[in-house]
């Protein structure tokens, strides 16, 4: 037990795995007779490890998973509980309840049981909004215990609450893990957009020319041109307090009406809880295309703890660029039909005139003039020329090669050419080879 490796102070394991770790636990409980063989806290910290594999897809690992899972929760010694969320992770003014299942690790009730929630402690700025707050049995499940974590009015974010359970009377188990079980939830609420205002500002002059305030879900028509800027200002606030709050996702959103082309920004903080989003249209031409028109421009703000992100499309600015327009890159065309691409082969070297052709063909020819010639002047000696199998087939054979090397030159490609050859070729090389053994054993 002693080579068990810790992983973040809440789990115990063997470097071989789920397998090992289980047989080799399960192995221990069940040889064990006077004391338990490991101390409440490694048997939490395995018992952690257990329940964190509990979809582990082998067969093997089922079967021992199963096994040491059922030790742990019927021995003698001691029954580790476990204390899982059962309900949504979100908690809001329509969800208020917090559920939460206490059992031994088969997911069976414990009997009465009080169980407390010691605190609630703000993830972010580690505020504590309640403690000591006992939850309530449900009526439906035993093993499920209920909290109203709304009734505290807590503000949004994420949430961790310590968790203690204790028996209501004796029992023969002794139960573990009983203090310390923590479980996270987040708090969600409904925002609302405030202070909207709009403006169109002269890059020359500090003083808007045109700025409009607007309220959800209202659009305005604004005209702009590349030696302006665009800016907006809102706030984001909590429907359920009205303070203003952080949201992590703060977009503004412009797409070409004929186009459909996006450009996203991102609207930042302003340092006084407001957000802000400034458009020097000169200066992000590029970003467009240099694609004057009409564009949508939308307010994209969302966040893990917001119920209702919002998407407003809160103006159509027509903006104007001053350099040429470029190819537009929106759907239309991205998916429209591009020129036929065809592929060009390099140009054949010039061929020689036909008097270079002509030329060449007779001077290869003149060698077998040539000996026709001499045949002629000098005359010819066949007199060991016989008239057998071996010697006509041999001839023939070399003939039909010629044959064959003058078909290839002319119409032949190579794979039917080595085909043909190798259809003629093995009966000419036997003649021949018959054909020199005789003509050998003459001049013996």
């Amino acid at each position: 037990m002693a080579q068990a490796d810790e992983v973040d102070e809440k789990y115990l394991q063997f470097d071989s795995g789920l397998y090992t770790t289980a047989l080799v636990v399960d192995s221990a409980y069940k040889l064990s007779t006077s004391a338990a063989p490991l101390t409440e806290d490694k048997v939490i910290k395995f018992a952690n490890y257990f329940l964190s594999r509990k979809h582990t897809q082998s067969l093997k690992d089922v079967s021992v998973l199963m096994a040491v899972l059922s030790t742990l929760t019927v021995n003698k010694f001691h029954v580790p509980i476990a204390v899982t969320l059962a309900s949504s992770v979100s908690v809001s003014a329509k969800a208020p309840v917090v559920q939460v299942r206490v059992s031994n690790l088969m997911g069976k009730t414990l009997g009465k049981l009080s169980v407390t929630a010691d605190t609630a402690r703000h993830l972010g700025d580690d505020a504590v909004v309640l403690s000591k707050k006992p939850f309530i049995v449900s009526a439906a499940d035993p093993s499920l215990y209920e909290l109203d974590l709304m009734k505290v009015n807590p503000e949004s974010g994420f949430y961790r609450i310590v968790i203690s359970v204790a028996q209501q009377q004796p029992a023969d188990m002794k139960l573990i893990g009983t203090s310390g079980a923590e479980v996270e939830v987040k708090v969600i609420t409904q925002v609302t957009v405030d202070s909207v205002e709009v403006s169109v500002v002269d890059k020359e002059h500090t003083s808007a020319q045109k700025s409009t305030k607007l309220e959800m879900p209202n659009k305005v028509q604004l005209e702009a041109d590349y030696h302006q800027r665009i800016t907006t200002r809102f706030i984001v606030k909590d429907l359920a307090t009205g303070k203003a709050m952080t949201a992590h996702q703060t977009f503004m959103r412009l797409t070409n009406q004929k186009t459909k082309q996006e450009v996203i920004f991102v609207a930042e903080e302003d340092g006084t809880g407001a957000y802000r989003f400034d458009l020097d249209i000169g200066a992000k031409s590029k970003d467009f295309n240099n694609l004057s028109g009409k564009y949508t421009m939308e307010m994209i703000v969302g966040d893990a703890v917001i119920e209702n992100a919002i998407t407003w499309a809160l103006a159509d600015v027509h903006m104007t660029f001053g350099e040429d327009t470029l190819s537009p890159t929106g759907d239309q065309y991205r998916y429209s039909k591009k020129p036929e691409i065809k592929h060009m082969f390099r140009e054949p070297e010039k061929r020689p005139s036909a008097l270079v052709s002509n030329l060449f063909t007779v001077l290869t020819l003149l060698p077998i003039l040539l000996l026709f010639i001499l045949w002629i002047k000098i005359g010819v000696n066949i007199s060991n020329f016989t008239m057998s199998l071996s010697t006509i087939g041999f001839h023939v054979g070399l003939t039909a090669i010629f044959g064959l090397y003058l078909c290839y030159f002319l119409h032949l490609n190579m794979f039917t050419t080595l085909r043909y050859l190798a259809l003629i070729g093995l009966p000419t090389f036997l003649f021949g080879n018959k054909l020199l053994s005789g003509i050998a054993a003459k001049r013996k």
